[in-house]
């Protein structure tokens, strides 16, 4: 459904559909097979994520990070189709949507971006900037990793090692953890390992000596509100004088989006940027030493 996204607040766009006019009439005049074979009308939800249920089934009540816009999209749904259209095709998408220029004017996306025909899902640390839900959790993986280190560096980072990491996911469908290099690559995290899952203590970056103060960029701080370890790393630094710190970063979902939405998603005929990649639950620990403060 085109929405005005002047009147639209973050939650209300966790979730958008970029589409054209066309585009966007294509995918909602979709047959719904379903439908045909029930012989049955789209059915009234009595509740306001009815909608989303009914696109995206029951895996839209699994996502507490989109609930917001479901719901808004609940209450704006109206759908001014002839009646035989909506008995028999898959109707409004429960999603705000605008097209892909003006998409493109309000808001970021990575290089290529947007698809005509795409969800795109809200980055949370980082204003204005969407992402393909199958790459959402990887991407933020290794954007926090990225994200710590530029923060350590601006804080006046002298050397960051790495001493410890532990594979608590599992592997699709079992039992076994997943291998801990495999979870390194993940994150983006690039140390070398001597067999298996171990390692020995490592440099992972190395800087000289600051040439300003202590502080934390104005585009980082959002990472602030999301990991209260990188909040004490920032205030530990900032309000004392420590030499050095020790930080324990917990890497795996950022966003409960997750397989089954994504895969819905797909099926209805909405492009979601491929297979859904899945992060591994893996932590790591980080030895930081910094320059003396002037």
């Amino acid at each position: 459904m085109r929405a005005k996204f002047d009147e639209l607040s973050l939650d209300e766009r966790r979730a958008i559909l970029v589409a054209s006019d066309a585009k966007y009439e294509d995918i909602i005049n979709q047959i719904d097979w379903r439908k045909v074979v029930l012989a049955a009308p789209r059915v009234v939800v009595p509740w306001l994520w009815g909608p989303a249920v009914l696109w995206f089934g029951i895996a839209a009540y699994t996502s507490a990070y989109l609930a917001g816009t479901f719901t808004s999209a609940a209450k704006r749904a109206g759908d001014r189709r002839s009646f035989w259209q909506r008995w028999f095709t898959k109707g409004d998408v429960p999603l705000p949507h605008l097209p892909p220029d003006e998409a493109r004017r309000l808001f970021r996306f990575d290089v290529g971006g947007p698809e005509d025909g795409g969800v795109y899902i809200a980055n949370p640390c980082v204003p204005g900037h969407y992402m393909p839900p199958a790459v959402a959790d990887e991407r933020l993986a290794q954007e926090k990793l990225a994200a710590f280190l530029r923060i350590a560096s601006t804080l006046g980072a002298k050397k960051i090692d790495v001493k410890s990491g532990e594979s608590v996911g599992t592997e699709s469908g079992g039992d076994a953890k997943v291998a801990l290099p495999a979870a390194a690559a993940q994150v983006g995290l690039n140390i070398s390992f001597k067999s298996g899952n171990t390692f020995e203590r490592q440099m992972v970056a190395e800087f000289g000596k600051p040439k300003t103060p202590p502080h934390v960029p104005e585009e980082l701080r959002g990472w602030l509100d999301m990991e209260p370890t990188l909040r004490g790393m920032v205030q530990t630094r900032l309000q004392g004088e420590p030499s050095a710190i020790s930080v324990n970063l917990h890497f795996g979902r950022m966003v409960d989006i997750g397989s089954k939405l994504t895969a819905k998603f797909a099926s209805r005929g909405l492009e979601v940027g491929g297979s859904y990649h899945v992060v591994s639950d893996s932590r790591w620990g980080f030895d930081i030493e910094f320059w003396p403060k002037e």
